[in-house]
């Protein structure tokens, strides 16, 4: 997981088909500014032999997350703030599964989309996860959350490696969302937002940029009134514990507190 504390945005030129371009690259250093500065000129040097034909430069390349980092829980744990604002959990070994959709029904049913079930899809969510934690992953515990569109669910019992193939295959098998599947991998950890978002507490967007260069005004007044709103709603609900017995870690509790489980309000 790359998560920084110092940003720099540097415009550096590089040859394209001969023609020298102007490109934007962004570095990040826990170091200082200045080391941002020399990461981002690296960056436009690893571009430019890319271009060259230097074909393996970035085959294992970790995409940095470049949001503002608002705190720092331990090495393997950060809280940053996303592009519209809302504030994500960002842990690099325990897996959080964000799940949006039961697995298709197989067969002949499920190919002419003639469904019998009546239970509703996040219920069809949480039995699924039941059944899984319950039989084939019966040695870990799993924590499941309903969220506005479906089921979060975080594993307990031991440290799971987002890029590793056996991971990519448990979290398929959960049916976890694709595309947050993919981009666990790519940023070699595990994200969960933690504080609604903006649209569903109806709060105008807003685009996060960053870094940010000075003090952004329109920013602060928006959080204030962002934050406000949110206090009014919970991103989870705590559904059960259900697999192994395991114990229940720091960061997952303060994953509860701040996603607002214990509150009976409605969801974001």
């Amino acid at each position: 997981m790359k998560t920084f504390k110092f940003w720099t945005l540097e415009k550096q030129t590089i040859l394209i088909d001969g023609q020298p371009q102007e490109v934007n690259c962004y570095g990040g250093s826990n170091v200082s500014v200045e080391d941002a500065r020399r990461v981002a000129r690296e960056k436009a040097e690893k571009v430019q032999r890319k271009i060259a034909g230097e074909k393996q430069l970035f085959e294992d390349y970790e995409v940095e997350i470049r949001e503002e980092v608002l705190k720092v829980i331990d090495d393997h744990t950060v809280i940053t703030r996303n592009r519209y604002g809302a504030q994500v959990l960002n842990v690099e070994k325990l897996m959080i599964l964000d799940i949006d959709e039961p697995k298709a029904a197989g067969g002949l049913g499920g190919l002419f989309g003639k469904k019998k079930d009546k239970r509703s899809r996040k219920a069809e969510i949480f039995d699924m996860v039941r059944k899984l934690a319950t039989t084939k992953y019966s040695q870990y515990g799993f924590r499941i959350y309903e969220t506005f569109r479906g089921a979060r669910v975080i594993v307990l019992g031991r440290d799971f490696d987002p890029r590793d193939d056996a991971t990519r295959k448990m979290m398929s098998e959960f049916n976890c969302d694709p595309l947050y599947a993919l981009l666990c991998g790519k940023q070699d950890c595990y994200r969960a937002r933690l504080t609604p978002k903006p649209s569903r507490v109806r709060v105008r967007g807003i685009k996060v940029k960053f870094p940010r260069e000075g003090t952004d005004n329109q920013l602060e007044q928006w959080l204030t009134e962002y934050e406000n709103a949110s206090r009014n709603f919970s991103v989870c609900k705590f559904v059960e514990q259900v697999g192994a017995s395991q114990s229940v870690p720091d960061v997952v509790r303060l994953h509860d507190e701040l996603t607002g489980v214990g509150y009976p309000q409605r969801l974001a």
